[in-house]
């Protein structure tokens, strides 16, 4: 007396298509540029903000102006990364108007190039 169980079968679903993690990751790889442009300058506007911001708070007066040197060195640092970061967001379009723009886009294309070809080959 054997009973027939019936034999259920499962989907084999990739979890990353249910999450929709592909879907994000093609379209973080399309905007990433953009991304970093502008994640970059938010960064950079904010270094340069916090510089300033510290530049202005209250100094108490110790011994001489020695504390107001260390907030004077700590604002300017912070400035100066945040305008780091600004110019290195902005480098494709800094260099876009020079002299080594061809330069520059001859290296890009190299470099998609080698991506594409490792991609091919399963090398990451």
């Amino acid at each position: 007396m054997k009973k027939n169980i019936p034999k259920i079968e499962f989907k084999k679903y990739n979890p990353q298509d249910i999450i929709g993690l592909k879907k994000t990751r093609k379209i973080l790889e399309d905007k990433k540029d953009e991304i970093i442009l502008y994640g970059g300058v938010f960064i950079g506007i904010l270094f340069l903000i916090s510089g300033i911001l510290y530049l202005n708070s209250p100094v108490k007066k110790v011994a001489d102006n020695v504390i107001f040197g260390e907030h004077a060195v700590m604002a300017i640092f912070l400035m100066i990364i945040g305008i780091l970061v600004i110019v290195t967001a902005l480098k494709e379009k800094i260099i876009s108007k020079t002299p080594l723009a061809d330069m520059y886009t001859e290296m890009k294309a190299i470099e998609n190039e080698k991506d594409k070809k490792d991609k091919k080959n399963n090398i990451e």
